[in-house]
């Protein structure tokens, strides 16, 4: 134990060194300074509550950026100095550049620079009177500044006035003062006046104002009132042009599908398709279909210019997927009220080929390269529509776990999109979402486990998507079918397999046919900011229709285990829900806290005793509860048998699942990003199982059948990929008792290390 506690205070020592000489400073010359950033010190001279971060608003004033630090070194811009200056794009210049950073050094007007920027934002947040003075610190060969700020309580807003106008457009304005971000007795801030005229800039812009600008209307402030109130008074231009206070209806709509940058289209008159209520069509290649154009444009002939039908038109024309390029041109027309709208539409090749080698990293650890190549035709059949075949497949090995394994893929996928639904037209018409598509898909799919078994899939389905916004996802698939055949079994899985035919036949020799329904929200694809979610929902059923029509047929045979099946092959019915709830909340810059929970239950019944072995749920891995080995938790406190060598175990599936996890994730360098994490969850089934002990789920004690793991983790951003590396430890282990449930964590123990700290590697975010 001496030994052991002797090299690891050689370590420190030996780490504590080599950061010390990593401070960067030796290569600063006689006459520089290392400018190591600035602290503000904020007093109140009295108290007062103010919700708005001041220090964060303050930080953000703040110029230059110190070099970054690591404890007390600067790993950056020392690999910047000992790379040197870089002759070409070799091992230095990636150091360097990349790596590395450039010393900042301190200049002096840095101090009266910051002091004025930090006195403009305090007086643009309703600190009007406050006084800020400044100081250096010299260290060494490094220069801080500190900042000292006295602030009395803030200004806040007082009465806000309407526009002393007559017109319209004064009419519009007012109407949208009455739901004002600006609310009486809030503290000023110059910023939510910049908002406020934002939003009425939008609203205008739903109501034909399209030549309207933000800087057209002005509020003006006043604080004679006393009291520390400051009243505002919005007030329309008075230079602002004629076209900006003038409502515009939409004119004559031209379309030219063949549009390219180097011959402007024409006046409408030559090669061009009236289409009827404004619309002129122009295709000299006679490519598309007139009215799959048409139908995503949602300008109306003689209707007030809308913004929300601007970015409609544009969103429904990218998401056909057909044209490289989607621009829209507005000519007013002279003397008139008249905007003619030219939809200028740059197709793609109609037909593509790609190809890509990459690295494949899943949730249960293995990794290795694949291969996917696809053959596109952007519009097959002149409407827009979209097929793809796409060839795939991938070698992959088992990484990071105490036992070796396999596996190979293959597989082959045709599908058809079609930029409509295919619905009866009185329900389209009334029901139009953004980008609604109808989806076509038959496949074939075979995977070899060297360590569990041989599987082909066969699968179709038939269903549509749309969104609801930007942030919003609907996948609805009525059709969906999947035909599970079994091949070689191996080792400890045959033998559990060959116990009954039940078993082979309820986890894998079925049809699944049914319907899925998915749900997305991403609040990032609408805005990213602070806070952002993220909600997917999962429905699938399976097998309800097929078992009342089995059932109504007379003479129709049973299957000899029982239940009903077609060609010898029983179908799956089940009823499967699930949700995965994301939230992310940036706390500083390079600083997220990343959080999920996920809760999902399978419920088979019928014509099923279990669910398909492919809709059941596993845990741990790189992207689960990653101090455990993929698929080797649970179901409840179940463990293997003793003797048992760690591997592939078919019986750790269940039909409930519960996760959470917390990540708290921060850049170190601009590529190199850290990680701490804490993992929880477990799986459960539905009935118990003789050869499970343990698995089943108890609504009073569940709770204590918890895995929990902790852990660190190193991501490598390259910018197209990012590269990951965790270890993580359990805390919580359900499939033992004693010391090690919540026991203590002895990482100076080699044979601990070994037994417990668990490698994951992956690629991209776990969540």
């Amino acid at each position: 134990m001496n030994r052991y506690r002797t090299y690891y205070i050689i370590s420190a020592f030996s780490l504590l060194a080599l950061l010390s000489a990593c401070t960067g400073l030796r290569n600063i010359s006689g006459d520089e300074y290392l400018y190591t950033g600035s602290d503000i010190s904020i007093e109140k001279e009295e108290e007062f509550r103010d919700k708005r971060n001041i220090d964060r608003e303050l930080s953000r004033v703040l110029r230059p950026e110190p070099n970054s630090k690591l404890l007390f070194s600067r790993p950056r811009l020392w690999m910047n100095q000992v790379a040197g200056e870089p002759t070409g794009r070799g091992l230095r210049y990636w150091m360097s550049e990349r790596l590395g950073e450039e010393a900042v050094l301190f200049e002096p007007e840095y101090a009266e620079r910051n002091l004025r920027l930090i006195n403009n934002r305090l007086y643009n947040m309703g600190y009007f009177d406050a006084y800020a003075v400044h100081s250096v610190d010299t260290t060494g060969k490094t220069v801080s500044l500190n900042y000292d700020i006295l602030l009395k309580p803030p200004y806040r807003f007082g009465r806000l006035y309407t526009v002393d106008d007559t017109t319209r457009l004064a009419g519009h304005i007012n109407n949208e003062l009455e739901n004002s971000l600006i609310a009486e007795d809030e503290p000023y801030w110059l910023d939510l006046l910049r908002n406020e005229r934002q939003r009425i800039d939008r609203s205008l812009k739903q109501m034909g104002y399209f030549y309207f600008h933000p800087d057209n209307i002005l509020f003006r402030a006043d604080s004679a009132a006393g009291d520390r109130r400051v009243d505002v008074y919005p007030v329309i231009k008075a230079d602002a042009t004629r076209d900006a206070l003038k409502q515009y209806r939409t004119g004559n709509i031209y379309i030219h599908a063949d549009y390219n940058v180097l011959t402007a289209p024409g006046d409408g008159s030559t090669d061009t398709l009236l289409l009827g209520d404004g619309f002129y069509f122009t295709d000299r290649l006679s490519n598309f279909k007139p009215n799959v154009i048409k139908r995503a444009i949602y300008f109306k002939k003689d209707s007030l210019y809308n913004m929300s039908d601007h970015d409609r038109t544009l969103n429904q024309l990218m998401s056909l997927g057909t044209f490289r390029f989607v621009n829209i041109r507005f000519s007013p027309r002279q003397d008139s009220d008249r905007l003619d709208i030219r939809v200028l539409l740059t197709p793609l090749e109609r037909r593509s080929v790609s190809a890509e080698i990459k690295g494949v990293t899943k949730s249960n650890n293995f990794a290795g390269p694949g291969f996917n190549t696809e053959l596109t035709n952007h519009n097959i059949f002149g409407g827009a529509e979209s097929f793809k075949l796409r060839l795939n497949a991938a070698y992959e090995v088992l990484v990071g776990q105490q036992y070796s394994a396999s596996s190979r893929e293959a597989g082959l996928d045709a599908a058809l999109s079609l930029p409509r639904f295919l619905l009866p037209q009185g329900l389209y018409e009334r029901y139009q979402p953004l980008s609604p598509k109808t989806n076509i898909n038959m496949g074939i799919n075979f995977l070899n486990r060297t360590d569990a078994f041989r599987l082909t899939t066969i699968h179709a389905g038939y269903g549509y998507s749309w969104n609801l916004g930007p942030a919003r996802q609907h996948r609805l698939s009525p059709l969906a079918f999947n035909l599970f055949v079994l091949g070689k079994v191996s080792g400890d899985i045959d033998d559990v397999l060959d116990r009954g035919t039940i078993l082979r036949r309820g986890l894998f020799e079925q049809f699944v046919i049914g319907g899925t329904y998915l749900y997305v929200y991403n609040s990032r694809l609408k805005s990213p900011g602070i806070n952002d979610w993220y909600f997917n929902f999962n429905l699938d059923m399976s097998g309800n229709v097929a078992y009342l029509l089995m059932k109504g047929i007379p003479g129709v045979s049973q299957l000899e285990e029982g239940g009903y099946g077609i060609f010898n092959q029983s179908f799956a019915q089940y009823t499967k829900a699930d949700f995965d709830l994301r939230y992310y909340r940036q706390i500083g810059e390079g600083k997220r806290l990343a959080t999920r929970l996920f809760m999902g239950a399978g419920i088979p019944y019928a014509n099923s005793d279990m669910m398909p072995y492919v809709k059941q749920y596993v845990i741990g891995g790189s992207n689960s509860v990653r101090a455990f080995h993929p698929r080797s938790l649970g179901p409840g406190s179940y463990s293997l048998p003793e003797g048992t060598e760690r591997g592939y175990s078919i019986r750790q599936t269940g039909e409930l699942k519960l996760e959470a996890n917390i990540e708290y994730r921060f850049d170190i360098t601009n590529m190199f990003k850290g990680a701490f994490f804490v993992d929880a969850g477990n799986i459960w089934r539905i009935k118990e199982d003789e050869e499970v002990p343990g698995g089943k789920f108890d609504h009073t004690g569940f709770y204590r059948e918890i895995a929990v793991g902790a852990g660190t983790g190193l991501r490598i951003d390259a910018g197209f990929f990012i590269l990951r590396f965790d270890f993580a430890m359990p805390l919580a282990d359900p499939a033992t008792t004693g010391e090690r449930f919540f026991g203590p964590v002895r990482l100076s123990d080699r044979q601990w290390r070994r037994d417990n700290i668990v490698f994951n590697l992956g690629i991209g975010y776990p969540f």
